[in-house]
């Protein structure tokens, strides 16, 4: 493994099949981290996915470096991979269980990405959320916001007491505590606060609560704020990076 072994990896998608990049600004937040550009090409069922990889692997692969070379210097670890598949959702998982990859970017334009909100239901997963978000405030001049909303009838007092950890691990990573905000709030319906926020923000980094990355885009809380938001949204995955030690084939089968 390399020097950036030890950093959070993050899955890019981006369907090659059309002109999509990610936003640049997006990926300028990312150098610190790991990177994995994973281009991907639909194909249409019933056709055999050889068929359109002898068609299009030269191309889709050239466009995929060309984003990579962009990126690439000696500080930055950004490795690519072309698959052609039917299926984006099941790709995307095992592609991010191949490349022992922590966290998956759903990407969107923006005009800058200087707010980062963070919402927070529980301490699950919430250290490798902290440590997504410790790499990239520490690179950039980003702020962020660590949001607890909770049930109408809920006590808040868990919800302070876990945002108030989440403050101290930043300010151990070197974080200057007048660049995080928290905020606590009560609601009936969570997700809309959450969604109103996030249009003062630039980027959600969201975490999944089970560890199948398919079922949080079909439905649940994360689901439902990729479906409500138009921010890019990085969500961290409940299987961090390295628990598996899957080693990624250059070509990875159907």
């Amino acid at each position: 493994m390399s020097k950036n072994s030890n950093k959070p990896s993050v899955l890019v998608p981006i369907d090659a099949s059309t002109d999509e990049q990610p936003d640049p600004r997006l990926l300028e937040l990312l150098k610190p981290a790991r990177v994995v550009l994973a281009g991907w090409y639909p194909v249409p069922h019933q056709t055999p996915p050889e068929q359109l990889k002898r068609a299009h692997e030269d191309e889709v692969t050239e466009y995929i470096e060309t984003i990579a070379s962009n990126l690439r210097d000696d500080d930055t670890a950004i490795e690519t991979v072309v698959v052609f598949t039917p299926d984006k959702s099941t790709t995307v998982d095992r592609l991010a269980d191949e490349y022992n990859c922590g966290v998956v970017l759903v990407s969107k334009a923006v005009k800058r990405v200087k707010r980062i909100l963070v919402p927070i239901r529980t301490d699950i997963n919430l250290q490798a959320i902290l440590l997504l978000v410790g790499v990239l405030l520490m690179d950039s001049e980003a702020t962020v916001t660590l949001l607890y909303v909770a049930e109408a009838d809920e006590d808040t007092g868990a919800g302070k007491i876990i945002l108030r950890g989440a403050t101290d691990e930043l300010q151990d990573a070197g974080i200057n505590p007048g660049r995080i905000d928290t905020v606590t709030l009560e609601s009936d319906t969570p997700i809309n606060h959450i969604v109103d926020a996030a249009v003062n923000h630039d980027l959600l980094v969201i975490g999944e609560s089970e560890p199948s990355l398919i079922e949080q885009i079909i439905g649940d809380v994360p689901g439902q704020l990729l479906d409500q938001t138009d921010r890019p949204v990085l969500i961290v995955r409940k299987l961090s990076t390295g628990e598996k030690g899957n080693k990624h084939s250059e070509e990875p089968p159907e």
